[in-house]
């Protein structure tokens, strides 16, 4: 029995069947929702993995080229020794390089010395008429 508004209703097998349908529909639409949530969830941890794995890759492609660029670095610096080797050979087998230039230049050259002539007035006459 069902007590409303203080009178007892009895419940009929009628009511009875619909309050069990309408349970089970609301059962039924949570079920959809929880596989449409758990389906959400593979997709978005599906996604995680792939950037997870991307991540990876590219974490290993940095490796990779540091590696690379730290042999890269150490050569060029063995280079840069050797050649600065070399050079400070050649400059104590060879003393002229360690000599300055004296440069000189022959007399009236200067730029200060030169005199630029006047220039000449130009005057436009028309052709005759």
């Amino acid at each position: 029995m069902k007590k409303g508004k203080d009178v007892e209703i009895e419940l009929t097998g009628k009511d009875l069947r619909m309050k069990l349908q309408r349970f089970k529909q609301e059962n039924q639409k949570t079920k959809e929702r929880r596989i449409e949530v758990e389906l959400a969830t593979a997709v978005a941890q599906a996604k995680s993995v792939a950037l997870d794995e991307e991540l990876a890759a590219k974490m290993v492609r940095y490796t990779i080229i540091n590696e690379e660029t730290t042999s890269m670095r150490k050569k060029d610096d063995a280079f840069n020794k050797d050649i600065t080797m070399r050079l400070q050979k050649l400059c104590e087998k060879y003393s002229f390089f360690n000599q300055e230039a004296n440069v000189s230049c022959p007399e009236g050259t200067e730029p200060e010395v030169v005199e630029e002539e006047p220039e000449e007035e130009v005057v436009y006459r028309p052709p005759f008429q």
